[in-house]
């Protein structure tokens, strides 16, 4: 059912009240993406990230818990107890991932050491210079970004090809450990001896 004008507008003011912590990069990037959006594509980002018009009876549930509950697809490339590490879907350069956090509110020493795993991970297989390890507070939601950069590449934030996230997802992703298989003991015993026999 599309969006009404009011509904559009409702949602609109509710994603800039949320932003207002962003750095103001970022929440200027942000505004152009949500102003640059026709109406069909909007309400396709209010349908993907399970985005409601803030009323009593509504609540707007917050797009990186319902990642965590495997309510939104993700490309996901590691996870520990705390936290799990996924690709940015708009990336600022190759790569770029996010850490977040299973509670809403709180980073983990366990997150950022699975921030740092991944870090080390993108700089080996990816080959990039360096890599950023940032606190973030996105949506209200606290994660950890993830940010490789490559000399002569600026970072800018583009919409990553689907195709692209999952060849990149299969290069960087953690390679599950290979489940020990307990062998079987097997008890040799030694068989009577055979009586030797005469030509």
């Amino acid at each position: 059912m599309p969006l009404t004008e009011e509904q559009t507008k409702s949602i609109k003011a509710q994603i800039l009240k949320q932003i207002e912590s962003w750095p103001k990069e970022q929440q200027e990037q942000a505004i152009s993406q949500i102003d640059s959006m026709s109406p069909e594509e909007f309400e396709e980002f209010v349908a993907k990230n399970n985005i409601q018009s803030e009323n009593k009876e509504a609540k707007q549930e917050c797009v990186f818990c319902l990642i965590l509950q495997g309510k939104v697809p993700s490309y996901k490339i590691d996870e520990n107890k705390t936290a799990i590490a996924i690709l940015e879907i708009n990336p600022l350069s190759y790569g770029h991932s996010m850490i977040i956090s299973r509670n809403h509110n709180n980073l983990s020493n366990s997150a950022f050491s699975l921030a740092n795993k991944v870090a080390k991970r993108i700089k080996r297989k990816l080959k990039a210079d360096d890599v950023k390890i940032e606190n973030a507070n996105i949506l209200g939601h606290n994660l950890i970004e993830v940010i490789p950069n490559y000399k002569g590449k600026k970072l800018e934030k583009k919409k990553a090809d689907e195709k692209e996230l999952i060849l990149l997802q299969d290069k960087i992703k953690a390679k599950q450990k290979a489940k020990k298989v307990k062998k079987a003991k097997v008890e040799i015993t030694s068989l009577p001896k055979a009586p030797r026999r005469i030509p």
